[in-house]
């Protein structure tokens, strides 16, 4: 089981330990079985410093567009990825956000949220069980007989994409108390989103 927190960040399964928030790459990968860890970058990333505008970097973060050579690396735990990424302006070296994404319909390996199984039930369920849960736009449409559900608790740093039934491409984000150093850019950990243009940059 990966057990989500925001005061501790994910607790690994088999006894591994916890990866926090504010811990360097190295010391990530010091938590993670060397069998357990892949090393893939998306063909379509930039660093920080190639965005003319900070709101862009932080949208491009925020959509998982953003590259930070350091951070590429995920862990694969039984039908579960488990992602990582470094903060903003400041707090790159330091972990501020997780991203746990499913590859199968019903991985072995739950994702918990104080008690709750993220991924093992419908996402209107979900949404019931998260206090403070604002359901977000729903996005492009998730192919035929299947919808989309957008979650975000933003007292708790969480994010959710949730498909319906379940299927490959489920997303729980994670955000960590570095995070807020997005703040000289956008309001609120999400914010960003509603006004900057991951793409510029990638589309010139």
């Amino acid at each position: 089981m990966l057990e989500l927190s925001q005061d501790t960040g994910v607790t690994l399964p088999g006894g591994a330990g916890a990866v926090r928030f504010g811990m360097t790459p190295d010391e990530v990968l010091s938590h993670l079985a060397e069998g357990a860890v892949t090393r893939r970058r998306q063909c379509m990333t930039l660093t920080r410093e190639q965005y003319p505008e900070l709101r862009h970097a932080h949208d491009a973060w925020l959509s998982g567009l953003l590259h930070e050579p350091d951070w590429a690396f995920e862990a694969e735990f039984d039908g579960v990825t488990l992602g990582f990424r470094g903060g903003g302006p400041g707090a790159a070296d330091r972990l501020s956000r997780m991203d746990v994404t499913t590859t199968v319909p019903a991985p072995a390996t739950p994702v918990a949220w104080e008690d709750i199984d993220l991924f093992g039930y419908p996402a209107a369920e979900v949404a019931e069980a998260l206090p403070e849960a604002t359901r977000l736009t729903d996005g492009p449409a998730a192919g035929a007989g299947r919808t989309a559900t957008g979650l975000v608790v933003e007292t708790a740093g969480l994010r959710l994409s949730l498909l319906t039934p379940p299927s490959a491409g489920q997303r729980v984000v994670l955000l960590g108390p570095d995070a807020r150093s997005w703040q000289a850019c956008c309001d609120g950990a999400w914010e960003c989103a509603k006004e900057g243009d991951a793409l510029t940059g990638i589309m010139r």
